[in-house]
């Protein structure tokens, strides 16, 4: 039987008593399937809710949780409106949000497009040296390379010569082979303490990081090797490339900015003395 899924589950509902004698039919809307106070719950309100393909005794039990959901949170609504505080002003409440959805909305709209989303080098760089104190780091950054072996595994001698060279096709076959953990991106700027989770704790004293260090230690079972090409401490100002992505999406919002401001004005220009613009103010002595 290929009956429509909501006429077919109301039937069956309507024919069970599920819910009483049923409600009343709306011919936009379809039937009735549940009323709390003067809210109303219709087929169409549901529809969207229900999966295709499930049988009529799961699409049945769907539709009663959802039914049933729908009628708690109406009965919740009510508990509410009868407990709001007799100084808030929920209509103004509701209006000031709907204006907010509106401005948001449109401003959106504007932005998508009118505004200029390319942003060059040459800006970023600009904004970088004229701000750069602006973005202070909070915490020290390095870009490092490290690894873990357990202590057993064989040729770590011969490794360390590779890893001393930086022959990095050389230690990444041995590391994808041989180490337990292995970190070779030496060209991303990370945090300090990204890197002391994959170490032991105190492994190694905060004094030790810099520029250009080199490491190679036994701990418990493992070995460590760990090499810093790069450093950066924290309450410094951070390398450019560190913090580009932040300094162009500041761009893109200081000139999103600019562009409402300007739109705002436009209309200010534009309407101000028209019928749609009433000002009582009163003049000035």
């Amino acid at each position: 039987m290929k009956l429509p899924s909501i006429i077919y589950l109301v039937f069956c509902l309507t024919a069970c008593n599920s819910f009483g004698s049923g409600g009343e039919s709306d011919k936009s809307k379809g039937k009735m399937l549940a009323e709390v106070g003067s809210r109303k719950l219709y087929e169409t309100d549901v529809s969207n809710l229900l999966q295709a393909g499930s049988s009529p005794e799961d699409s049945i039990r769907i539709l009663k949780g959802v039914v049933n959901n729908w009628v708690k949170d109406q009965l919740m609504i009510l508990e509410a409106e009868k407990n709001l505080p007799k100084d808030i002003n929920l209509e103004k409440m509701i209006d000031d949000y709907r204006s907010s959805l509106l401005l948001y909305n449109y401003e959106t709209k504007l932005a998508t497009e009118l505004l200029d989303t390319l942003v060059t080098k040459e800006e970023k760089q600009q904004y970088y040296n004229q701000h750069s104190d602006e973005f202070i780091l909070p915490e020290a950054i390095a870009k490092y390379r490290v690894v873990r072996f357990a202590r057993t595994t064989k040729s770590l001698d011969n490794f360390y010569k590779d890893w001393k060279k930086g022959d990095l096709e050389s230690i990444t076959i041995f590391c994808n082979n041989q180490a337990d953990y292995s970190d070779l991106d030496g060209d991303t700027w990370k945090t300090i303490s990204q890197l002391e989770t994959l170490l032991p704790k105190n492994f190694v004293s905060r004094s030790w990081y810099g520029e250009n260090k080199e490491m190679r230690k036994k701990y418990k079972d493992d070995e460590y090797f760990i090499r810093i090409f790069r450093y950066a401490s924290a309450d410094k100002v951070p390398p450019f490339e560190y913090i580009e992505a932040k300094i162009e999406k500041v761009i893109l919002n200081e000139r999103k900015i600019k562009l409402l401001k300007q739109k705002k004005q436009q209309l200010f220009d534009k309407e101000f003395g028209s019928s749609k613009v009433k000002l009582y103010l009163e003049p000035e002595g």
